[in-house]
């Protein structure tokens, strides 16, 4: 499975940039630099300031080629399809923790909004649920 989400210690190394660089770019950069598009929250709570980011890998490699425009034009349902398997329909706890780069405690943090369930003793999550989760996550800043 390859996985789409990094960390921002991963973007810091694919941009080459300090993590105050890829904060600020994150908070929609500057007027001689565009901001990162396709950034994710994922903190337990995302309404507090203390934040759990995501960086989709694709836009960094772009952005790191000098091709970042590329990943502009898209939209943020084609964006979820990509970091989601294709032709999946149901994801195990792990492959959610594996996708979405977090621990298990995490997971389980936010499982309400996962809306995940016990299937055969193991915890399932639905696509449409991953891709709501997503959506609603997504710190969305254009410039």
């Amino acid at each position: 499975m390859n996985v789409a989400l990094v960390k921002i210690d991963a973007a810091s190394a694919y941009l080459g940039r300090s993590i105050n660089d890829i904060l600020d770019l994150v908070d929609g950069g500057s007027l001689v630099e565009a901001g990162l598009l396709w950034v994710f929250n994922l903190a337990h709570n995302p309404a507090k300031p203390r934040r759990d980011l995501r960086f989709w890998r694709t836009e960094l490699l772009a952005r790191a080629g000098g091709r970042a425009d590329n990943c502009r034009r898209l939209q943020i349902n084609q964006v979820i399809a990509q970091i989601l398997p294709a032709r999946r329909e149901h994801f195990q706890a792990g492959e959610v923790d594996q996708l979405f780069q977090i621990r298990p405690s995490t997971r389980k943090a936010v499982d309400a909004e996962l809306n995940g369930r016990l299937v055969g003793g193991r915890n399932v999550y639905q696509r449409t649920k991953l891709e709501t989760f997503l959506n609603r996550r997504w710190i969305g800043h254009v410039n």
